[in-house]
């Protein structure tokens, strides 16, 4: 550190020894004349009560990027930066009319999580073995998309030679080479946007595709073609359940058009998973609840090509005919009953509350 920093406090070495603490944390926040935050499995707590400065701030800006001063005039810097064992996500911006600089801060593991540490069941893996259709990883922000996708694109590197292309922004795990080979591209540095980076894939040469979020008529639409035309598709969407990020993909094309896209999406989609992290029942970590919908031989490719027929899908994940389909609140019950998370975080969790009340009190 210079000398222009000696009576400034040692920031940097703060969120080092806070980031290898080993505490259960997934995000920092870093506001000007403000205690630093954390974000634990119960909500945001002090990491100690001293107001940051932003002297304080300028070595870990610093570290960001070094022209933080000028860029952050014309907009938010979002950038990854590797410190020690993790690779932290970090978004600069400016607050307060422009008076105060806060620093958002993501933590993330270096490399993806092996497959069956992310909580979701074994037979996942079985539908990583397809070469073409669609996975669609759908929850709320801050609920493990990103960690997931990135394990089950580690699962396929593992074990198929295949050219995975990824359209990210940003790049937050860094794929290494196993027996695939890997592309990642992030958004605006290497393509100019999420829809672009497609169109570019589809000419490239890929086996896999994984697109970070799907925000348009453009994504969307080329994620369906390349489903379609015999890749295999992984991207996000932000949604409270599996059935409604089925009726969020159809909903990105015009109604002229959305019978004969969702008889398209009846054949091609692969699955849904849907997941919700809940705090603990001690807590101290997060737990992954998921809800699955499987389209294993076409079984529910007749609700989806009759959108009258969407809200049907629940009913067959109750049903339980596939072995593989999970309904949120069927996993939040067998989480409560042993006692992995509490009834009252599981409630909190879930979209259907009164159906989930009833099946707590029916086992009890």
């Amino acid at each position: 550190m210079s000398n222009d920093f000696s009576l400034s406090r040692e920031l940097l070495d703060e969120l080092i020894a806070l980031v290898n603490s080993g505490q259960h944390f997934s995000d920092i926040h870093l506001e000007q004349d403000m205690p630093m935050m954390m974000k634990t499995p119960r909500g945001w707590r002090e990491v100690s009560a001293e107001p940051v400065t932003l002297e304080d701030m300028v070595p870990v800006l610093k570290a960001i990027d070094e022209d933080w001063e000028d860029k952050i005039i014309e907009s938010a810097i979002d950038r990854p930066f590797v410190l020690t064992d993790y690779r932290l996500r970090c978004n600069v911006f400016r607050t307060s009319g422009g008076t105060k600089v806060t620093v958002s801060i993501r933590r993330l593991p270096l490399h993806p999580m092996p497959l069956d540490k992310t909580g979701l069941p074994q037979y996942v893996k079985t539908i990583l073995e397809a070469t073409s259709g669609i996975i669609l990883i759908t929850g709320p922000t801050g609920s493990g998309k990103t960690t997931t996708i990135a394990s089950m694109l580690d699962q396929i590197n593992a074990t198929r030679s295949a050219h995975i292309i990824t359209i990210e922004e940003p790049i937050e795990y860094q794929l290494r080479r196993k027996q695939s080979i890997i592309s990642q591209k992030e958004v605006p540095a290497d393509t100019a946007s999420f829809s672009s980076g497609l169109r570019e894939a589809m000419r490239q040469k890929p086996d896999v595709l994984m697109v970070g979020e799907i925000r348009d008529f453009d994504t969307a639409d080329t994620v369906l073609h390349a489903g379609e035309s015999g890749h295999l598709v992984l991207a996000t969407l932000h949604t409270n359940s599996a059935v409604s990020a089925i009726t969020k993909l159809l909903g990105f094309f015009p109604p002229e058009q959305r019978e004969q896209r969702a008889a398209g999406l009846a054949k091609s989609l692969i699955g849904v998973v849907f997941q919700s992290l809940v705090p603990s029942e001690q807590g101290d970590d997060v737990v992954l609840a998921h809800e699955m919908v499987f389209n294993n031989n076409q079984q529910v490719a007749p609700y989806i090509a009759d959108l009258g027929k969407l809200h049907l899908i629940a009913e067959f994940m109750r049903r339980k005919e596939d072995n593989m389909s999970r309904s949120l609140n069927e996993v939040l019950a067998q989480l409560v009953a042993k006692k992995a998370v509490s009834a009252k975080d599981a409630m909190r969790a879930t979209y259907n509350r009164l159906e989930l009340h009833e099946i707590l009190n029916s086992k009890r």
